[in-house]
């Protein structure tokens, strides 16, 4: 992703003055001409500095050409806030420990830059109340712009738009929260920890929902050396990428019941050396590219689904208790490890597994339809599934089973292959 995905806003307007909000006029009306140090409204060339609470909700519709909240007030809105953007300047910046509220209705249209959290903290909560959402339109996103900015923006049961590019810790820390039935759409690419020291965490809770329409890099994985980045969906909430979803090297994706599609234009879902991905839940790659695992993606805490090819030099993990279920024709992989008891690994009928398994124990399962017999030769390590006599599927098991036997159990919709020590 490059510059050229950042706004330039209206070059062509004549940028005017920058005004104080002094607090003399009427408590939260930011068109009374008593509230600004010279007496007058700021207008769409100017750029408004709000160093103070103005003293009450801010309604109407307010036009400028950008606003600074500078902290340490938290402010508002009700009615409308449209901050047009001129040149390099931002629309909306929240920074210096100040907070922005949209209330369920109000809305913002930024027509270039919000900047969240520039160089030290700032917070924006957008609210909705079940029927009623704020709504939030940007262009491009920054949270957590420069190395000491701490941006956190929440869209809690409200809407964001942002049409073009978004930085989630570009050189700070930046936080972007979504619940409640929330939703954000990102027209372009996403970027979370871009550049060293930076940091970029995205959770996405209660039915929240955010579709990213190009590329979503966690860790800023082409950036070097580059940032990190946390990514956790919850049960009942959705990640939708349509091009690829890349976990950077100390990155990680934790999915807690909800579901992450990727690749749906085009790409498709790679792990870095040292990018994990783990959960349970469903993750899922659309355009019949594999998975390109390089780190790990480790099955915890319930059933991850995992649609779609797995390849590369990664690994993929079951937890104790928890299931890795593999819908694909092809797992070419460095390893599959049981790495705790009672874990169990499904695959499709017949899937092409070169991945060699590692810590299969009793109590530990491998399920798998259509199978009703089992041989293991320990001269190779491998186990060998048959259906009616005709093998449907070559297992490479590592470690001693001496003394010990495989059986095949059937239940109402496959076959359980299970050690049995004698």
């Amino acid at each position: 992703m490059g510059n050229d995905e950042r706004p330039q806003g209206n070059t062509n307007m004549a940028i005017g003055k920058t005004t104080l909000f002094s607090g003399k006029g009427r408590a939260g009306d930011l068109l009374d001409p008593k509230n600004w140090n010279d007496g007058v409204v700021p207008g769409v060339n100017d750029t408004e500095v709000i160093k103070m609470d103005p003293g009450g909700p801010v309604g109407g519709t307010v036009s400028v050409g950008s606003m600074m909240l500078l902290g340490p007030e938290t402010i508002t809105f009700t009615g409308t806030l449209n901050t047009v953007g001129f040149g390099g300047c931002s629309g909306l910046m929240v920074c210096v420990g100040a907070g922005a509220v949209f209330a369920p209705g109000a809305t913002l249209n930024d027509g270039n830059t919000l900047i969240v959290g520039k160089g030290a903290t700032g917070v924006l909560l957008a609210e909705g109340s079940g029927t009623t959402h704020s709504t939030i339109n940007t262009l491009t996103a920054q949270l957590g712009q420069m190395a000491n900015g701490v941006g956190t923006v929440t869209i809690d049961d409200a809407v964001w738009n942002n049409s073009l590019a978004a930085f989630i810790g570009e050189n700070g820390t930046g936080t972007l929260n979504v619940t409640n039935n929330g939703s954000v759409t990102f027209g372009k690419s996403v970027v979370m920890g871009q550049y060293a020291g930076s940091s970029g965490h995205m959770t996405i809770a209660s039915g929240g929902s955010v579709v990213v329409d190009g590329l979503l890099r966690v860790g800023g994985v082409m950036a070097a050396p580059a940032g990190t980045g946390t990514v956790s969906v919850g049960s009942g909430s959705h990640l939708t990428v349509d091009q690829s979803l890349s976990v950077g090297s100390g990155s990680t994706v934790a999915i807690a019941g909800g579901t992450i599609t990727a690749g749906v234009v085009s790409d498709s879902i790679t792990t870095m050396a040292g990018g994990v991905i783990s959960g349970f839940g469903t993750l899922t790659v659309t355009d019949g590219q594999p998975i390109n695992d390089g780190g790990i993606i480790r099955a915890t805490g319930g059933n991850l689904q995992i649609n779609g090819n797995v390849a590369g030099k990664g690994s993929i993990q079951i937890d104790a208790n928890s299931i890795a279920t593999i819908n694909s024709t092809s797992l070419k992989l460095a390893g599959i490890a049981f790495i705790g008891p009672n874990a169990t690994l499904s695959l499709a009928h017949a899937s092409t597994v070169t991945a060699p398994i590692s810590g299969f124990a009793i109590g530990d399962v491998i399920r798998m339809a259509n199978v009703d017999a089992a041989s293991f030769m320990a001269s190779t390590g491998m186990l060998t599934l048959k259906d009616h006599g005709a093998t449907v599927e070559s297992l490479h098991l590592l470690g001693s089973f001496a003394g010990d036997t495989f059986a095949v159990t059937q239940s109402a919709t496959d076959a359980m292959i299970t050690l049995q020590h004698h």
